[in-house]
């Protein structure tokens, strides 16, 4: 790649490009937050029939509940795709490593809405559902709101694993701060922590809640997109990166 060419890549502004990456990013956390806060408002630990009651009581909450969730993953892979333009200044390789851990795992959360859907279809009955006995269908449905949680956390198996190729991209790369490179690391630990803790032994999940993933999250990706929104990159050594082919 040339210099001139660099140039060109991630725009005519790859400091504009990393801004908008870390835009939108931060504003994901809007509607994935109330997601998550609606599902944990309505399902009760442990009683399914206290679980169906809530989400019959607050339809239009849940259901917009899970279409936050799929705005949510647009923004995040939107961010992503903006990140590998710039990243791959210090790795192309690398760089489309990450876009495909972070595509793999909001595919797999994309798949709530999916269980959501199968929940509140059980829970409401209809002609479809006649035959299914009220009690069976408050467990079936709570079930599906159950894989809504497994597969989250198998989400966030593949976000903890594009956030430790993320680390190791910045630590090559010229135009960040290398320190951010350890957070980021501890962002996907975190993560990492959380999501095979989920499968290895649920009842743990609850006791490293919510200081793994959430602070790991804000102590590595609170630090690099607060970076990149406030200081961005620096476009200068970017393109001499760029133009030597990372």
């Amino acid at each position: 790649m040339t210099l001139q060419e660099a140039g060109r890549t991630a725009g005519s502004s790859p400091r504009a490009t990393a801004r908008w990456a870390a835009a939108l990013n931060l504003l994901s956390a809007v509607p994935d937050g109330f997601s998550v806060s609606v599902l944990r408002k309505v399902v009760v630990r442990g009683d399914a029939a206290a679980t169906a009651a809530n989400v019959l009581g607050s339809e239009g909450v849940f259901r917009l509940g899970f279409v936050a969730d799929l705005v949510a993953l647009v923004l995040f892979v939107a961010s992503a795709v903006l990140l590998y333009d710039i990243f791959r200044a210090a790795s192309r390789r690398a760089a489309l490593l990450f876009l495909v851990f972070i595509v793999m795992g909001s595919a797999f959360q994309a798949l709530e809405a999916i269980q959501d859907l199968a929940a509140l279809t059980l829970l409401k009955g209809g002609a479809a559902m006649s035959a299914v006995p009220p009690a069976q269908a408050n467990a079936l449905a709570f079930l599906f709101l159950r894989l809504h949680s497994y597969d989250y956390q198998l989400g966030l198996f593949f976000m903890g694993c594009s956030s430790l190729v993320m680390a190791s991209l910045i630590l090559k790369s010229t135009f960040v701060p290398t320190i951010i490179g350890p957070l980021m690391m501890i962002d996907g630990l975190g993560f990492l922590t959380f999501s095979l803790t989920g499968f290895l032994s649920p009842s743990l999940v609850t006791r490293i809640f919510p200081y793994v993933p959430l602070v790991t999250a804000a102590i590595g990706e609170g630090a690099f997109f607060l970076w990149l929104l406030i200081r961005s990159v620096d476009a200068e050594r970017w393109r001499e990166q760029a133009a030597t082919g990372g």
